[in-house]
């Protein structure tokens, strides 16, 4: 074989122009060696002996976790049983539950205040917002706003209101609410109520010609503490020496105003030693009606 078939040398693949390679310098006839074959080189013949063991761990740790992992997914999930409870602890004591205790109703110092409708607003009246839990509220007192205390007798005292009235003078007559009820900022009082729980009583006056004069309030007190108390209680909320004017066309008749507007005009004045009036009249009324009214009263009074 002519080593121009050749074109390269058969020993280091160079181009070769005749037999003698000018690179490797061997002839082109001469036999070529079979190539030597390495085994490749295994990646762990490569590590040191502490190498080998920090695989070796890395491997047991990552084995480890991936057992943990594919029990938590794969383990059936535990029946839940509802009857399933201890066992009884023979030592134990058993304590029955209280019964609830319902609560107390609020003390009358605790208790809401509204204003008057009046010309005056008069004791201020906290306004509860519903009746829970009692099925009804103690009544209101009229003069303070709050609840009447209950255990409080004013039998005797409401007897003298009542009294009082049967002397009105037959100049003026007078006549109950109609509707039997005063009207507040927060609502209205039943008059019937008020009348039958405290030394008050409400009256429409009217005169002959059909002519309304007014309407008036009267308190009054038999003399008994709590009737006194009441009494003082009410001279204290429409205060005279508070008045803004007054009128005293005779000696010993005096009429204190405590107030006017939307067309009507307060006044307060001492009925007897015991009881007091206050009438709330139209500002056009003359209250020399009313002085007249109130002279013809004390005479029927001192009359008795």
């Amino acid at each position: 074989m002519s080593i121009e078939a050749h074109k390269t040398c058969p020993h280091c693949k160079a181009l070769v122009q005749s037999t003698i390679c000018t690179i490797c310098g061997r002839s082109a006839f001469e036999e070529v060696a079979a190539p030597i074959v390495r085994e490749r080189e295994k990646w762990w013949t490569t590590l040191e002996n502490g190498e080998i063991r920090k695989v070796a761990t890395t491997v047991v740790v990552a084995l480890a976790i991936a057992g943990v992992v594919a029990f938590i997914l794969t383990r059936p999930e535990a029946e839940v049983t509802a009857t399933e409870l201890p066992p009884p602890d023979p030592n134990a004591v058993d304590i029955a539950d209280p019964e609830p205790k319902a609560p107390d109703a609020p003390p009358a110092a605790d208790a809401v205040t509204r204003p008057n409708d009046l010309v005056t607003p008069g004791a201020p009246r906290e306004v509860s917002e519903g009746l829970s839990p009692w099925e009804t509220l103690p009544p209101i007192d009229f003069v303070t706003g709050e609840f009447l205390d209950e255990d409080i007798d004013y039998g005797a005292d409401i007897d003298r209101v009542d009294e009082l009235l049967l002397f009105f003078p037959a100049s003026l007559e007078i006549a109950p609410l109609d509707p039997p009820e005063i009207l507040t900022f927060d609502g209205s009082l039943d008059v019937e109520m008020l009348e039958t729980t405290q030394p008050f009583a409400a009256r429409t006056v009217t005169r002959d010609d059909g002519l309304e004069v007014g309407e008036l309030w009267l308190i009054a007190s038999s003399g008994s503490d709590v009737g006194d108390a009441y009494l003082a209680s009410a001279r204290e909320r429409w205060d005279i020496a508070a008045a803004v004017d007054s009128y005293a066309p005779a000696a010993g008749v005096r009429l204190w105003q405590l107030g006017s507007g939307d067309g009507l005009t307060l006044w307060a004045t001492d009925l007897e030693q015991d009881s007091m009036l206050v009438i709330q009249a139209p500002s056009l009324l003359s209250p020399e009606i009313v002085t007249d009214t109130l002279r013809a009263w004390r005479r029927a009074i001192a009359a008795e």
